[in-house]
């Protein structure tokens, strides 16, 4: 079981790698069009088709899994902490099942959509100029696949009773650190 909770980390991470990366690339396209409008009175052709269609998308749905591992998603506690042992494994795994199945269906859609864009080959047109933006319509379903992996990963780990069904796959950094300071 250890296998594949560290091969769902691994892959939940490279994805939140991806979006931080994103990021940084993000704030330096928009930084350069900014400044270049500035100085050069020119501006970068594409900053807001790359921005709105690849890095705010990687940004949004790439890290989706790695909220979840980290136990970050919003949640309300209004009866569930009320409940015994035993009845809040049972909502956390009915839970997670639904989750898992809301993740597949969502997976799949956006699939049968990236597909349709890529067949009709999408682009944004700006300046007369086209620009594929096809590929970007593949982050979506990447997103929630790997959402779905970490929600089936907890089914599992449910099933099995194991304690990292209820508590965060990846700990805290700052528990982490309050540990190591006792």
């Amino acid at each position: 079981m250890a296998h594949l909770i560290r091969f769902d980390l691994l892959l939940t991470r490279i994805a939140a790698a991806i979006a931080a990366v994103a990021v940084i690339l993000m704030m330096l396209t928009v930084a350069s069009d900014a400044f270049s409008r500035q100085v050069f009175n020119a501006r970068i052709p594409f900053v807001s088709v790359i921005v709105a269609n690849y890095f705010m998308v990687a940004i949004a749905f790439l890290p989706l899994a790695m909220a979840e591992a980290q136990d970050r998603n919003i949640s309300v506690d209004l009866v569930y902490g009320n409940l015994g042992p035993g009845a809040q494994r049972l909502v956390g795994l009915l839970v997670h099942v639904l989750a898992f199945a809301t993740c597949c269906g969502l997976t799949s859609t956006m699939w049968d959509e990236a597909m349709r864009r890529y067949a009709s080959g999408s682009v944004a047109v700006e300046d007369g100029v086209s620009m594929a933006v096809w590929q970007g319509y593949f982050l979506l379903p990447a997103g929630f696949a790997l959402l779905a992996m970490t929600y089936l990963l907890r089914i599992v780990l449910g099933l099995l009773g194991a304690r990292e069904a209820r508590e965060p796959l990846i700990p805290d950094v700052s528990e982490i650190a309050g540990e190591a300071g006792q």
